[in-house]
């Protein structure tokens, strides 16, 4: 027969009847994980083959559904897992055995380019609810991400009690494979529409058609989301700080996202712009007005008992001062930050703390250029984060990248605490923030969307 190619490819292979079958063929030369771009190439060739025939000709409707857990991927009777291609003779690599091998099993692979924190967790909980849901191992492969190690934010994940198969097995498509990986280069194929289709509840409308999405995802959260030593520390004494407060005053705690940098809103009237502060004031400004905590006042109101205080979080640290904000709210709603442990530089900080000024030499025209300090002033921008750090230095690269998504993540755990958030859905911070507060806050209108008039949904979509 032709001889396998000697990169990671979905091929065609011959049966012992001499049927066309086609599988993934992975070298053992290959490094695990493989590339984003190789995840992507593999899935795509596989659709190819699919659109040349190789799949059943008999209608959908009555091609069985392969029932793992209840999944949403149909029996492609053409496709022939590695591990019984590789028990026939069919690809190399059959011989090998892994004791305590898991059965079947989800890799969730952090990749170099997933540098949106909120659109990898957002990934990675609802990788692990898809994975739960169909009673597939839970792997998590940080080897490549863009953030370090995932154990530098979190406590590690729960233990599968079983063992990852030889990195051959491992294929990023098809998603009735025994061993998948989901990655940010394969959500098109492990979260697109035949995902939609099972999952989401065509013959409903709004928010109620995200249920089961939405609860795919909260199982990730609670059981991934646990931050640990002094972050974990300081988001409880922060949480107590403000419960305590909101017991006394008699307000609940509410918090507000402002996502500016690259990203732009949903809304077509602000699409080439940002959405003006007082869209985001005003909705806290109702939230409060319609919320009430759970504790009544538990003591004599203090002569501070009508403040309401606004918990701000956002990629522009400057924002905080910004004139439209402090213009933008009433008097009676103080803006403060959600958290002070790790925060964003802004330029002006950096210059105060470490001038950078260009040095002329004495009656000479020659400059001798110091490079500028680039703090975050007007928020996340991709370039900025790759430009953190030293290029031949990529420890002190990772240390300060790991400050940054620690920041964040700070940012994420207080704001997730809260009674109720202001934020707009164009933002994955803000989709997740929604799963972190839980579907009866979201249902009762405690996540309140400023942009484009969406309710909740996990990629943003207009349901």
């Amino acid at each position: 027969g032709d001889e396998l190619p000697t990169w990671p490819a979905a091929v065609v292979v011959a049966d012992r009847s001499g049927r066309s079958r086609w599988t993934i063929s992975i070298p053992a030369t290959a490094s695990f994980p493989l590339s984003a771009h190789q995840h992507h190439d593999i899935c795509a060739q596989a659709d190819a083959i699919s659109a040349n025939g190789l799949t059943p000709t008999r209608p959908l409707s009555r091609v069985k559904v392969w029932q793992h857990g209840g999944s949403y991927t149909r029996l492609d009777h053409a496709y022939l897992d590695v591990e019984m291609a590789q028990q026939r003779g069919l690809l190399p690599g059959g011989v090998q055995t892994v004791g305590g091998a898991c059965e079947s099993s989800m890799t969730f692979v952090m990749d170099e380019e997933d540098i949106s924190l909120g659109r990898t967790m957002l990934s990675l909980w609802l990788s692990y609810g898809l994975a739960k849901r169909e009673k597939r191992a839970f792997f998590i492969n940080d080897s490549r991400w863009a953030y370090g190690k995932y154990t530098s934010y979190f406590m590690p994940p729960p233990s599968p009690g079983c063992t990852p198969p030889p990195a051959s097995q491992i294929v990023p498509c098809p998603h009735g494979a025994k061993h998948i990986v989901v990655s940010s280069a394969t959500a098109h194929w492990t979260f697109g529409s035949t995902f939609k289709g099972q999952y989401t509840m065509a013959r409903r409308h709004g928010l109620e058609r995200s249920h089961e999405v939405f609860d795919m995802l909260r199982s990730g959260y609670e059981d991934l989301f646990k931050l640990f030593g002094e972050d974990a520390d300081f988001v409880n004494q922060r949480v107590e700080e403000l419960e305590a407060g909101s017991k006394i005053s008699g307000h609940p705690i509410v918090g507000m996202h402002i996502r500016r940098g690259d990203l732009r809103p949903l809304s077509y009237e602000y699409s080439r712009d940002y959405l003006p502060l007082e869209v985001y004031t005003n909705a806290a400004t109702r939230l409060y007005a319609r919320q009430k905590t759970d504790t009544q006042m538990s003591t004599m109101p203090t002569k501070d008992a009508h403040q309401q205080t606004l918990l701000l979080a956002s990629d522009d640290p400057g924002l905080i001062a910004n004139p439209d904000l402090l213009t933008s709210s009433p008097a009676s709603l103080t803006v403060s930050r959600a958290q002070s442990r790790i925060l964003l530089a802004t330029k002006s900080a950096l210059d105060a703390s470490s001038p950078a000024d260009s040095i002329r030499a004495p009656n000479s025209a020659y400059t001798k250029h110091i490079p500028e300090n680039a703090g975050w002033d007007g928020g996340f921008y991709p370039s900025l984060f790759s430009s953190l750090g030293s290029s031949a230095d990529r420890e002190q690269t990772m240390r300060m990248r790991e400050l940054f998504g620690r920041g964040y993540l700070l940012d994420l755990a207080v704001l997730g605490e809260s009674d109720g958030v202001v934020c707009a859905v164009s933002s994955a911070t803000c989709r997740a923030l929604g799963v972190m507060l839980g579907w009866d806050a979201v249902k009762v209108g405690r996540w309140a969307n400023v942009d484009d008039g969406r309710v909740w949904s996990w990629d943003g979509a207009r349901w």
